[in-house]
C-alpha cells in the first residue's frame, strides 16, 4: 500500500521535470501506464497527480495522443485545433489582413469556418491575447493589439 499523497509526490515529480525543461512544452508527458510502472501505483493515483497539474495549466489533454505540456515551443508544431486556429489568425495578423483597430472574425465565424466549438474558439483567442497579438474588449470583440 503506498502512503497518502503520493499523488502529490508524483505530481511534484512531474512539476521539476517541467520546470527543468525535461519535458519541454509540447513534449508528450509519459503514459499513465508507465507512471503506474515506474512509481508502483495505481492508475487513480496517476490520474490523480495529472488531474493535479491539468489544473494548474501545465499540462493538457490531447485527444487520442495523450497528455502533453501546455505552451509551445518555436519549432513545434500546433497539435490542437486551437492552435492551429491561433496560428492561423497569428499569420493573418503579421500579414497585416487586419489594420488596427479593425474587429477580428467573431466566435461564431471561426465556429462555423473550422467546424469547432466555441470553448476551442475561445482558446484560441487566449493563446493570442497572451502572445500580445489581440485584444478582446468585452462586449465589443476581438482586436489586434498595437505594437
Amino acid at each position: 500500500m503506498t502512503p497518502r499523497g503520493t499523488y502529490r509526490q508524483i505530481a511534484d515529480d512531474l512539476r521539476r521535470r517541467i520546470g527543468t525543461g525535461d519535458l519541454a512544452p509540447g513534449d508528450l508527458l509519459p503514459s499513465e501506464l508507465m507512471l503506474v510502472e515506474l512509481h508502483k501505483v495505481s492508475r487513480g493515483t496517476v490520474r490523480s497527480a495529472l488531474a493535479l497539474l491539468a489544473d494548474e495549466g501545465l499540462v493538457e489533454v490531447v485527444r487520442g495522443q495523450g497528455r502533453r505540456v501546455t505552451g509551445s515551443s518555436p519549432s513545434s508544431k500546433p497539435v490542437t485545433a486551437y492552435e492551429r486556429i491561433a496560428e492561423e489568425l497569428r499569420g493573418r495578423l503579421d500579414a497585416g489582413e487586419f489594420p488596427a483597430e479593425t474587429l477580428l472574425p467573431s466566435e461564431a465565424e471561426l465556429m462555423n469556418e473550422y467546424a469547432v466549438s466555441r470553448n476551442t474558439v475561445r482558446r484560441a483567442y487566449r493563446q493570442l491575447v497572451e502572445t500580445g497579438h489581440v485584444v478582446v474588449r468585452h462586449g465589443s470583440g476581438a482586436f489586434p493589439a498595437r505594437r
